[in-house]
């Protein structure tokens, strides 16, 4: 088990909103996003997140890390919710970072400790244009020639892909009925054509083609042909997971941004604040933030402790954050009024990520499927 205490997770969620709350306010996010000759995330935040030792929080010792779990990592990313981060956390401390672990070679799991120290940045490769939200449709190819790979494919938009140092990218090895691998190719890479566009939220990222890419046999992950997809699956559940903690975060914020909107605005005269009806809504708000809240923790608490039912308890999570991440963010717009959806104003971009969580690596649908086939 993990050897954080609970006074460490306290200092650990303290350290980011103490730190964000100055830093990354509403004016620093445009100024990021908006820079025309920038990545669409901040170089520079990401070397503090590495001093502050966020990176590393959930990657082993013995690469530089802090021993920490899924609580900790879902620490990280409810304060990347709260104060909306634009840094690829998802691809490169979850995704990425999960992939080298779970099915790299020793030598291969050094590349945690440059994770940890900030000075690589990863793009989690899977899904496919035509794949949906299956985890094991894979027709990109990688044909052995030599010593080398080379591979043949196309991957969907991936946030971040534009950018990151390196690609995690799934492939059959050999055709298209072969074991799925994942391999870690450079993004500069000869044969790469990246495609850029924002997502919903307006993170930037890029869909991926491959065509001919040759890469060195080292940068298969693991010493066997054996079939990865099982592991990718596991990697998708923490990714999820880990996504419904930043919803959280969020889902915090936008309330509480919701409850200061209302005490600055009158109608008739009066405070929003003081219509009952407009108090009850905001309650509802935070009960369904804390219900999501409940269900993330136990299913965090339930990876750490290495439950079998972990898997559920994921689902379980995902599905119940979706549905509190638009029925929250939902009642914040409508309780700003028609400017809600604006640039200017931040709840407009809360709703926006909270869209992204509800949907990225599975919707509730495509979980409560899942689910069921599970229990059936």
């Amino acid at each position: 088990m993990p050897s954080f205490s609970s006074e460490e997770r306290q200092l650990l969620n303290d350290s980011l909103r103490d730190l964000l709350a100055d830093k990354y306010t509403f004016e620093h996010f445009k100024k990021v996003a908006r820079a025309e000759d920038g990545d669409g995330f901040s170089r520079e935040d990401w070397a503090t997140y590495a001093e502050m030792g966020w990176l590393g929080v959930s990657l082993p010792e013995s690469a530089g890390g802090a021993g920490g779990g899924a609580t900790e990592l879902g620490i990280v990313m409810a304060g990347a919710g709260r104060f909306l981060l634009l840094e690829p956390l998802l691809g490169t401390i979850v995704l990425g970072a999960s992939a080298i672990e779970k099915a790299g070679t020793a030598d291969q799991q050094k590349l945690l400790g440059e994770i940890a120290e900030g000075k690589l940045m990863l793009a989690f490769c899977h899904a496919e244009p035509d794949s949906g939200y299956a985890r094991d449709y894979v027709r990109t190819i990688a044909r052995r020639e030599g010593n080398d790979y080379v591979i043949d494919g196309a991957k969907s938009h991936t946030i971040a892909a534009h950018a990151v140092d390196t690609l995690v990218v799934s492939a059959r090895l050999g055709s298209d009925k072969g074991p799925v691998a994942l391999f870690l190719v450079p993004r500069t890479s000869a044969g790469i054509k990246l495609s850029p566009a924002p997502a919903l939220d307006g993170r930037r990222g890029a869909a991926v083609t491959l065509t001919g890419v040759r890469v060195a046999a080292g940068a298969k992950l693991g010493d066997s042909d054996k079939d990865q997809t099982a592991t990718i699956s596991e990697i998708l559940d923490r990714g999820a997971i880990a996504l419904c903690a930043e919803a959280v975060g969020a889902m915090a914020a936008v309330t509480q941004i919701t409850v200061d909107y209302l005490k600055t605005r009158k109608q008739f005269g009066e405070l929003l604040s003081k219509f009952q009806v407009l108090q009850h809504r905001l309650v509802d708000m935070s009960v369904t933030t804390e219900e999501a809240r409940a269900l993330v923790h136990a299913a965090l608490q339930a990876i750490d402790d290495g439950d079998p039912q972990a898997r559920q308890a994921i689902w379980k999570a995902k599905i119940k954050t979706a549905q509190c991440a638009r029925f929250v963010g939902g009642q914040a717009i409508q309780l700003h009024g028609g400017m809600g959806m604006t640039d200017e104003l931040v709840v407009g971009h809360y709703y926006k990520r909270l869209a992204m969580c509800e949907s990225l690596l599975g919707d509730a649908e495509w979980y409560l499927k899942q689910l069921a086939a599970e229990v059936a």
